[in-house]
């Protein structure tokens, strides 16, 4: 079948010269400085058409031979220090270039190595491996489907609303996150960089070593005009996380404008940019005063980090598509297609001394007010409240009206504030009388009544004990509980002949089991605790931990000593270890042993037979992930594990 690849799409062609699919002919002209077509690299990838190349290195199209699928071949090819030689692979360094060469190699190993431990992180376009041939270094990374965003917008024709931005571009900034906690700093985000899959997804690609993103080195530097920092066109302003903020703010800024921000060599502090705001009505002020705030010229007027950033962009998303000017993006012609709003109506600032609109006088009466006779000069400016000649003074008379309607709207206030103040006060005086009064009589007649229940009880019941007073009165058992305190006896229980609901004394709640502590402890250890489970019901709810082992209780909902009764339901957190975990090695490890590995650490995975004559059979011959990748637990990704089928003896 590697006979009938088109190197151009690697996609089937069958006998063709040129590809139906993309046109590619193989005896076209190529570039005579990279690989020819049908290179075999590391004994398993072909290498086709380039696909793009810079100061660092050239990218072509490739193709996995033992996992049958697309891939990118990045290879390490600085070509201001090195050549190719005559057999059209090798990769030769130029005479005093070799301390640069290794230097800049050790780099680019350093930086996708750091990638491919992240290999489980959806947003970044995956390194599957890295091998060595050629005199040089091969990143082979998973084949970007899509296509970039820069494309993606121009073929929508229109901005995003924010919550598009937002649902689109902040996958992407939380990945960075963990690429900056690494110590990589990418450098190159852009519209180029990041791609969007079919099914709407971002992706960033782009990685490179620093000297080709920045300006006076020794490589051709690759900068994007409007998306990289100012400190990248210099040769000793430090780069950091904020560079990367830069970059990230300027493609937000590019989603919801539809502009591409000023090349920062360009712009100056006194040229303000257009506010996001300003420009699209979805973007909320907030958000546009961080994308601002991102794109500031120093570093130290910058937003520093991603966790700043997205403390300022994750807020509650607003609009919607159709809430949103549209923008058609025609090279620099750009135009707003929607409809704008008519300007809003200003009141004047005083509506009392507003005039009314004069009516319409009936013709051949006077000339109307903007017409003048012939040779007669316009009328010539002067003084506020001056009259011109000739006409009444109106305007005294119109004043004199304004202020006694004020005069009686004033009055008029004046006497709503006073009866609303009488309705306010009337209510509460009244239940000051009321409560005076009571406490003066009520409680007086009331106090008298409980004197002659309390003679009349202990005549009754023939105690030799007189009363002094209420203060001395002790209620008798038939009347109190014995179980009630006495302090809790009142007046009200005593007169009443039938004991009311607020007399009757409540029985007191049993005492209930002491609560534990459980953190720090094993759930099964707890679960297996018959003192502990006699009493109550756990309810585990399992999450990743870090800094916890796995099965310890890292929480619990009711803190230590509360008194529970018995079943009460506790909620407590359990760790599941961490969410991230290391890809175990495959080498010299048969089927059973190195899947045993993965089953121990959780990881789902696949087994896909391939005929090998180089490995005896049943043995791993590799997988579609890189050796000692972090792999993320949380995403479920299944790893393809490739065993050998080997017909001949080994």
């Amino acid at each position: 079948m590697n006979e009938n690849l088109c190197m151009g799409c690697m996609e089937n062609k069958g006998d063709l010269t040129v590809c139906p699919y993309c046109g590619y002919s193989e005896n076209g002209p190529r570039i005579q400085s990279c690989l020819p077509p049908r290179s075999l690299i590391g004994g398993r990838y072909l290498a086709g058409k380039v696909l793009s190349y810079n100061g660092e290195g050239v990218t072509y199209i490739g193709y996995d031979t033992v996992a049958d699928r697309k891939v990118s071949v990045r290879e390490f090819f600085p070509d201001a220090l090195v050549t190719r030689a005559e057999d059209g692979k090798t990769v030769e360094v130029r005479p005093n270039c070799q301390i640069q060469f290794k230097t800049y190699l050790s780099d680019f190993l350093e930086v996708n190595e750091k990638v491919a431990r992240l290999r489980s992180i959806s947003c970044l376009a995956q390194i599957l491996d890295i091998a060595e041939d050629n005199g040089t270094v091969y990143a082979i990374s998973e084949y970007p489907l899509g296509e970039t965003l820069e494309s993606f917008l121009e073929r929508r024709g229109m901005m995003l609303t924010w919550g598009e931005t937002y649902d689109l571009m902040m996958p992407v900034i939380r990945t960075m996150q963990l690429i900056h906690e690494d110590g990589i700093i990418h450098r190159g985000i852009s519209p180029q960089t990041v791609y969007i899959t079919p099914s709407g997804k971002a992706k960033l690609t782009g990685f490179c070593i620093s000297a080709v993103r920045a300006a006076r080195t020794e490589l051709a530097a690759e900068l994007y005009a409007g998306f990289s920092a100012p400190e990248q066109y210099s040769s000793t302003a430090p780069h950091g996380t904020w560079t990367d903020i830069y970059a990230i703010c300027a493609v937000l800024y590019l989603c919801v404008t539809g502009l591409n921000p000023p090349e920062a060599l360009i712009r100056s502090p006194e040229t303000e940019l257009i506010r996001p705001r300003e420009r699209n009505e979805t973007v909320p002020t907030r958000v546009s005063q961080a994308i601002m705030q991102g794109l500031a010229l120093r570093p130290e007027d910058r937003i520093h980090t991603i966790p700043e950033l997205v403390s300022s962009l994750n807020i509650v998303k607003t609009g919607t598509p159709s809430e949103a000017p549209t923008i058609a993006i025609t090279g620099e012609n750009l135009h707003e297609t929607s409809p704008r709003r008519p300007p809003e109506q200003r009141r004047p600032a005083n509506p009392e001394r507003r005039e009314p609109p004069r009516q319409q006088r009936p013709a051949g009466n006077h000339p109307p007010a903007q017409q003048r006779p012939q040779g007669q000069r316009p009328p010539q400016q002067r003084p506020q409240g001056q009259r011109p000649q000739g006409q009444p003074n109106r305007q005294p008379v119109q004043q004199k009206a304004a202020q006694a309607r004020g005069k009686a709207e004033e009055k008029k206030s004046g006497q709503n504030i006073i009866l609303k103040t009488m309705l306010i006060t009337l209510p509460i005086l009244l239940v000051i009388l009321i409560f005076t009064f009571w406490f003066l009589f009520g409680n007086r007649e009331q106090t008298e009544s409980y004197k002659d229940n309390i003679v009349t009880s202990t005549s009754d019941e023939g105690s030799s004990s007189e009363s002094s007073g209420f203060g001395n009165y002790t209620p008798p058992s038939s009347t109190v509980s014995s179980s009630e305190p006495a302090s809790s006896s009142t007046p009200e229980s005593v007169s009443s002949s039938e004991p009311s609901s607020e007399s009757s004394s409540e029985p007191s709640s049993e005492a209930g089991w002491s609560m534990v502590q459980l953190v720090g402890r094993t759930l099964e250890d707890v679960q297996a605790d018959g003192e502990i489970t006699g009493h109550i019901t756990l309810e585990p709810e399992f999450m990743y931990s870090d800094s916890t082992e796995q099965g310890i209780i890292m929480w619990q909902d009711t803190s230590v000593g509360t008194q529970v009764a018995d079943g009460t339901t506790v909620q407590v957190r359990v760790s599941k270890g961490s969410q991230y975990v290391t890809l175990p090695d495959w080498e010299k490890k048969t089927q059973e042993e190195y899947t045993a590995e993965l089953d121990a650490l959780s990881i789902p995975y696949q087994v896909e037979i391939r005929e090998s004559t180089n490995y005896p059979s049943g043995y791993v011959i590799g997988t579609d992930h890189l050796q000692g990748t972090r792999y993320d637990l949380e995403s479920g990704t299944v790893v393809t594990v490739y065993v050998c089928e080997n017909n001949q003896s080994y």
